[in-house]
């Protein structure tokens, strides 16, 4: 990754199409209240259950590569995955019934309009059109029945908790009637059979979910009041959209967005140990590393077939390594310059971990700016804006000027 001086190379470089409107889109999605007409003990917000969803998704296409040897277009999933975000979040107003009568009689109306508040944010990118295909006509296929049965299974999730809490409720029997149905239509899904029947795969399911309940900046009050699962969700879209930009390979693209999505695993059997501890205590953030590699290894690692086991190790240890692989063995390279001129080829299937950090402390700099726009500010969220900007705004990658975000946003 290279420096450039700011006065000098700004105006002469390309700027990436990911812009300041379409990054506050996505913070939309963690101010969205989920069953806000039920007795919830825990606040649910849609930017935590699309992670959440594609998470499992994750897990469904992986069991059915491993149990039915299918191969699955992983950057179609992850393009569908994001067509039904940005979808969802326009239209998070409607309540779901009311929806999908909706999308049986107008879908192609509903398209037009998500698409036409979308157009200025996602201009420049060639998925618009396609986008566009996809929300107005029923689809078919792999990726969409798993992205259904995931949508469906994260409901089932959160629905679950709220039907614990208080199964007394006026239609709460009827609402978990329909969504045990649904997710019983896709019990021909592998993954599916395998949450349904086996403990630990459920228990792995929650075990991601419960990363929506450990907030980010714990120590300092904010708005929206992000969520570790919420904050990696953004992370993987941001670093996707941006690889187009650098024109990484397509692994590398899906690679990024994976690791965005699981960067932040270990956390779960850890909980977030804030940067200045790490630093501050010598040799400290070395332990803390094999404390989760140990961690991950005994809880996660052991209940996973081989293809799961094989991605979390990759994504999770030294995830912000530029790396990639020969056969099944990781080397990483000196440069992220060295990882883009010899190893852009998905047959080394390579990461830009510099590159994604630098998409991790994007999501942590307007965690921080939209919170001070909100009005709820404090001494850390400052300095902790003041200092990502000023570490990230001359940031070049691959010849696109990716501190333009920054300095844009600001």
């Amino acid at each position: 990754m290279v420096k450039f001086p700011i006065f000098n190379w700004r105006w002469l470089m390309p700027k990436p199409r990911l812009n300041a409107k379409l990054l506050r889109r996505i913070f939309v999605a963690a101010s969205i209240r989920r069953w806000n007409d039920q007795a919830c003990p825990v606040e649910f917000v849609e930017l935590d259950k699309q992670a959440h969803k594609m998470v499992i998704a994750y897990l469904l296409a992986r069991y059915e590569e491993q149990e039915k040897g299918i191969c699955i277009d992983w950057e179609k999933l992850i393009k569908y995955f994001c067509f039904e975000f940005f979808s969802r979040v326009v239209l998070t107003d409607i309540k779901p019934p009311v929806f999908h009568q909706l999308q049986k009689h107008h879908q192609n109306e509903l398209a037009r309009y998500v698409m036409g508040e979308m157009q200025e944010e996602l201009k420049g990118y060639g998925f618009i059109e396609e986008m566009h295909d996809y929300l107005r006509s029923p689809q078919v296929g792999l990726e969409v029945e798993i992205l259904r049965a995931s949508h469906y299974y994260a409901s089932k999730w959160e629905f679950d908790i709220i039907y614990h809490f208080n199964p007394h409720m006026y239609d709460v029997e009827n609402i978990k009637k329909i969504i045990d149905e649904e997710v019983e239509e896709h019990y021909h899904l592998c993954g599916i059979q395998k949450i349904v029947m086996f403990k630990n795969v459920r228990e792995l399911v929650t075990m991601f979910g419960q990363l929506r309940f450990q907030k980010r900046w714990s120590q300092t009050p904010r708005v929206p009041a992000t969520s570790v699962l919420g904050h990696t969700l953004f992370v993987a879209i941001s670093a996707y959209l941006l690889s187009l930009d650098i024109k990484a390979c397509k692994q590398m693209r899906i690679n990024h967005f994976l690791c965005g999505l699981f960067h932040d695993l270990p956390e779960i059997l850890t909980r977030d140990i804030i940067s200045p501890i790490k630093r501050s205590v010598m040799g400290l953030d070395e332990h803390i590393k094999k404390i989760e590699e140990d961690a991950v290894k005994n809880k996660i690692l052991s209940i996973v077939p081989s293809n799961i086991a094989e991605d979390i190790v990759y994504f999770t240890q030294n995830e912000f390594s530029n790396r990639y692989k020969i056969e099944c063995f990781t080397r990483v390279a000196q440069s992220g310059e060295e990882l883009m001129e010899n190893f852009n080829y998905d047959t080394y299937s390579p990461v830009y971990g510099e590159f994604l950090k630098i998409c991790d402390q994007l999501s942590a700099f307007l965690e921080a700016k939209i919170s001070i726009s909100h009005g709820i500010s404090s001494i850390e969220l400052c300095q902790g804006a003041e200092n990502l900007l000023e570490k990230c705004k001359l940031y070049v990658v691959n010849g696109i000027d990716v501190g333009a975000i920054f300095r844009d946003f600001d």
